[in-house]
Formats: C-alpha cells, sequence, structure tokens
C-alpha cells in the first residue's frame, strides 16, 4: 500500500502501461533500514547533551523521500523548471538486453566507458555519434541510445559478452536468478551463506551480516524465536 502511496508503484509500471508493485518488501526494509541508522544519530547526541528522545520513522514520508531524491526533477525548483522523473531510469529502453542466448546487464556510464564500449562493439560510427558523445547530449537521447545498445547486446552469446568486456571496466553482469546465488563465486569465497543450527528448527540457511568492520566483526549470535515464543516470556498465562 505505501508503495502504491509514495509513487513508486507508479513510476515502476511507466513502461509497461500499469502501476506495478516491486517484487521485495521495499517499504518495510527502506523504514527499517532508516530507523537503523536514525537510532545511532540519536545515541551519538544523547552522548553529548545527555538527554534522550522519541524518534519517529513513518513508512509514507520515508518513501517517498527515498523515490523522490532522483524522480523530484523540475520540482525541486520554485517555480517548477520542469516536470518529475529522471528519463535516465524511466527509459522504457533500460532494462537487461536479451543476448544471443540469454540476458545481459549492460549499462556503460561515463564517456570514455561508451567510447570503450562502442569500440569494443566494433561500432565505430556510434562512437562518433554526436547524439551519445557526452553526457549532456546522451541526457536527450536515452531511449535511442538503449535501443542501439540493445541491438548490439543481440548479436553475441551471453558468454562472449562477458569474455569481452571482462577487463574493460565497464559495468556488467549475467542476469542471475536467486537459485544461481548459492553457487556465485563470489559470495562462495566471502563466506555469504551459513548454515545453521536452530533449536526448534533444525539446519537452516541464513545470509551472513554484509557489514564488515575490522576491529568488531558482527556475527548471527541469535535465530529467530518460534512464534509467540517472545510473547510467552512477557506472558506466561
Amino acid at each position: 500500500i505505501i508503495q502504491a502511496m509514495s509513487g513508486l508503484a507508479d513510476l515502476q509500471g511507466r513502461n509497461s502501461g500499469a502501476p506495478a508493485y516491486i517484487n521485495t518488501i521495499m517499504a518495510d526494509k527502506v523504514a527499517g533500514l532508516t530507523l537503523a541508522y536514525a537510532i545511532p544519530m540519536a545515541l551519538y547526541e544523547r552522548e553529548k547533551s545527555g538527554l534522550g528522545q522519541a524518534i519517529e520513522v513513518p513508512m509514507f514520508e520515508t518513501l517517498v523521500s527515498f523515490t523522490l531524491i532522483e524522480h523530484l526533477g523540475g520540482r525541486t525548483f520554485e517555480p517548477p523548471r520542469g516536470g518529475m522523473g529522471y528519463s535516465r531510469v524511466l527509459s522504457p529502453e533500460r532494462r537487461p538486453y536479451r543476448t544471443r542466448d540469454g540476458f545481459l546487464a549492460l549499462l556503460p556510464y561515463t564517456d570514455a566507458q561508451w567510447r570503450r564500449f562502442f569500440t569494443l562493439a566494433e561500432r565505430a560510427d556510434l562512437a562518433a555519434d554526436p547524439r551519445y558523445a557526452s553526457a549532456r547530449t546522451r541526457a536527450g537521447n536515452f531511449d535511442a541510445l538503449y535501443r542501439d545498445l540493445a541491438d548490439i547486446v543481440a548479436l553475441r552469446s551471453t558468454e562472449d559478452w562477458l569474455a569481452l568486456l571482462a577487463n574493460a571496466d565497464i559495468p556488467h553482469s549475467r542476469v542471475n536468478p536467486p537459485e544461481a546465488l548459492f553457487d556465485d563465486p563470489h559470495l562462495a569465497a566471502t563466506g555469504f551463506f551459513q548454515r545453521v543450527e536452530h533449536p526448534t528448527e533444525g539446519t537452516l540457511t541464513a545470509t551472513a551480516i554484509p557489514v564488515r568492520f575490522s576491529r568488531t566483526p558482527g556475527s548471527i549470535r541469535r535465530l529467530a524465536p518460534r512464534q509467540d515464543a517472545d510473547r510467552d516470556m512477557l506472558d506466561p498465562d
């Protein structure tokens, strides 16, 4: 409901013609992360002043703030200097691109990265195209640029592109289904997926704490309680 109220569902559906929810509990998690940094800020202030205070993190305002950081657009100014919405993000052509046998996420960003990509793709004509020469000119031609990108990507297989881009310093990735993450070599090397023993549920898979502290690293010390366990502790009757 908060995704709908905040404008996020409308933005998510701009390219499909109908509002859509993001397939993760976005509002809940963004509000939780906002609270997670608000609490240390309040604790730090208490150390300075000796005074405590109440913290309120309303989900609606939090997700509106989260969404409009890039989409406030021309409404940033008074009077407005244009409409709302970040055109690069809202381009219907901005998506994972189909290769000859799968999909590839590919987003050159800087001028040098675009020139390097066009060179690797053997498209000197696009490297010389004034529409794509700089960030300023690309900003007015995102749809055409991403359509050209899609046409180029379709000419090679996913593995061919991964090999070609491996040392090119251009943002790219294969498109992983969630199931493939269990075999991801980086996540395996960092020990991201951990097996834990739950007192009532047996062996479970848990994700590691993604934030790393050099002196005081975090660890999983408490697992989710069974349903109503904490309530029973508060009200044994």
